[in-house]
């Protein structure tokens, strides 16, 4: 009868234990918190007009460096032409060649540039905001009283399912957008 009881108390105890430390989960798609993020939006639009722009500005390069081309097959007809006398045209042609030369290697740079600085805007875009999302989710397992909050966005493997009830991207997302108009 003692060792029943002994056994009766121990899972008792266990029993009792394991409930007082089972712990609250949650899930969050960050990837949803981040698109949903009214600075990122914002953030995404001044970036999408850099992009803009910087079409624009390679569209001025190509037709400047169209009209250096036009102008050089016009002095080659020229140049084919036997009426014609050809030393200065061959010194002016050559001197075109050059300026489409020089032209096309600002064009080349200038995109060069652009795509670097649009790419790493990008890469920023996550680390600005990344300690804002963190905020935004400590303090919503903080108000549901959850003890672990997990990643459950597509791209990362470690939730491969989660029930909507422990889903809580929605609430970081107005809590994150709450918080950063507080700021402005």
């Amino acid at each position: 009868m003692l060792k029943y009881s002994r056994s009766l108390f121990f899972f008792a105890f266990l029993g009792l234990n394991t409930i007082s430390y089972s712990q609250k989960v949650a899930v969050v798609d960050v990837q949803k918190v981040f698109d949903g993020y009214q600075k990122v939006k914002d953030a995404r639009e001044r970036l999408d007009k850099s992009k803009k722009i910087a079409m624009e500005e390679l569209e001025i390069y190509r037709a400047e460096l169209g009209k250096i081309v036009a102008t050089l097959k016009d002095m080659e007809a020229k140049l084919k032409n036997p009426n014609i006398e050809s030393s200065s045209l061959k010194l002016q042609y050559q001197e075109k060649v050059k300026e489409a030369k020089e032209k096309q290697d600002d064009m080349i740079a200038y995109d060069k540039r652009a795509k670097a600085t649009i790419a790493q805007r990008q890469r920023n875009l996550l680390v600005e905001h990344l300690a804002d999302i963190r905020n935004a989710v400590q303090k919503v397992a903080g108000a549901k009283g959850l003890d672990m909050v997990f990643n459950s966005s597509e791209t990362q493997l470690g939730v491969f399912y989660a029930g909507d009830k422990y889903d809580v991207t929605e609430d970081v997302i107005v809590t994150l957008n709450a918080l950063g108009a507080k700021k402005n």
